[in-house]
């Protein structure tokens, strides 16, 4: 007898939606930041070591600015000379005190108050950048964590399929109606699908060993989690047009360091300019010296001093040329940083747009009306109007396609992520240097 329900253009109709049916249930726009999400991000970014790390090394370019650059303290100087017996100083032929200072400093100490504030803008970048990729890899992590969740749950639900399927297959092999055979099939197909489940499962465990790490055992967090694991997921609403790469180039951050790393050394090349300019020094004091009536006199004692520069012009030619080649060195490092990011971009880009399109093949509703005959098929087997073999076709394709369409959405939303820590990356040689040390 030909049986009352035939799978076959279903499970057609499924390998066709694959390759031709527009992405029904792909939203082009974000619904809005998850809540829960949001929550979880804000205990981390309290408790991370590593943003500890970053705002302490803000705080510290902070005070470095507030330091640069200040005037430099008078210098008080007393000399003696013909002192009688060289233990008598009261009676001292000659004794002087003065206090001096240099003058014209402005030049140096605005160089160095201008490299101090670069690299507190470096810092503050860096922890921007952080930040940034603190939450993107919190996003990254619960995809993979509750996407996989979803596949591990999937597997389940054949496996519970399969488990009735055994009973009614059972009852059948007792009254003579099914062979030994087909109990055997049967059997196979549970423990693939409980073996795919397990890998599913460690899968997951991935995405949640490292939002716990982030958590460190804090009970607020750890709860959040715990409601983010509990809510409903549908990764498909929550995956993004592909970006304009130039945009998330300009927007991404990554570049600002490097546009501050050619500031630093624009920075130098003046304080080294600054450092080997005129230095000029005066003082002024108080002399007594000793007259010919075997007494003292007392008078005022000026000093002047000024460097010359020019005595030493090799060496301050040489400075000058070895920091102007240091700024050529690090715009040309930032052309080809800039030219690698941008490169690197389009890459990302292209592997995000191409895991859209595989999610744009599934169409849930397709999916959803194929669900729902999951319960007539297998009613169809129990009255043995469909075949043990008929059965697994279906249900088999019907799982491959909804956890390929899990795997797809978990690929699309982990290649958006790898997309947004590319633009929120540092570019090679990031470190800013002030060069203490080097040129003064």
């Amino acid at each position: 007898m030909r049986p009352l329900y035939t799978p076959g253009p279903l499970v057609l109709g499924l390998l066709v939606a694959r390759m031709v049916l527009p992405g029904g249930v792909l939203a082009q726009q974000a619904a809005g930041a998850d809540t829960l999400a949001e929550r979880f991000f804000a205990v981390v970014r309290a408790r991370s070591p590593d943003l500890a790390v970053g705002r302490a090394e803000v705080a510290a370019a902070e005070a470095r600015l507030l330091a640069a650059g200040p005037r430099e303290a008078p210098v008080f100087s007393a000399e003696l000379e013909d002192i009688p017996d060289g233990v008598d100083v009261p009676k001292a032929g000659q004794l002087r005190v003065m206090l001096e200072r240099e003058f014209l400093t402005g030049a140096r100490r605005s160089a160095n108050r201008a490299v101090a504030r670069i690299q507190r803008d470096a810092a503050a970048s860096r922890f921007a950048l952080l930040e940034k990729r603190l939450r993107v890899g919190i996003d990254r992590d619960l995809i993979v964590w509750r996407g996989w969740q979803a596949v591990a749950a999937r597997f389940a639900a054949e496996d519970t399929l399969l488990t009735d399927a055994e009973a009614a297959l059972r009852t059948r092999f007792a009254g003579g109606e099914a062979r030994y055979v087909d109990v055997l099939r049967l059997r196979t197909e549970r423990l693939r699908v409980q073996s795919e489940r397990t890998a599913a499962l460690r899968e997951a465990q991935t995405g949640r060993r490292r939002l716990e790490a982030l958590a460190a055992a804090e009970t607020d967090a750890l709860e959040e989690l715990r409601l983010l694991l509990a809510q409903r997921w549908d990764g498909a609403a929550n995956l993004r047009s592909p970006p304009d790469v130039d945009s998330l180039l300009a927007g991404g951050g990554a570049l600002r360091l490097g546009d501050l790393r050619v500031e630093a050394a624009r920075a130098q090349s003046r304080r080294v300019a600054a450092s080997r300019g005129t230095q000029v020094a005066g003082g002024l004091g108080l002399q007594r010296f000793g007259d010919e009536a075997g007494g003292f006199q007392y008078g005022p004692s000026l000093r002047a001093s000024v460097s010359l520069p020019f005595t030493v012009g090799r060496s301050t030619r040489a400075l000058t040329q070895a920091a102007a080649l240091a700024v050529t060195t690090v715009e040309a490092e930032r052309t080809a940083a800039t030219a690698r990011l941008r490169a690197t971009l389009l890459i990302a880009c292209d592997r995000y747009e191409a895991a859209l399109a595989r999610v744009r093949v599934y169409d849930e509703a397709l999916l959803t009306g194929a669900r729902d005959e999951r319960e007539g098929a297998l009613g169809a087997y129990r009255a043995g109007e469909l075949s043990l073999i008929e059965l697994l076709d279906f249900e088999r394709a019907l799982a491959r396609a909804e956890t390929d369409r899990y795997r797809a959405i978990i690929e699309a939303s982990t290649a958006y992520a790898q997309l947004l820590m590319t633009a929120a990356g540092s570019p090679a040689g990031e470190t800013l240097s002030d060069g203490e040390g080097t040129n003064e």
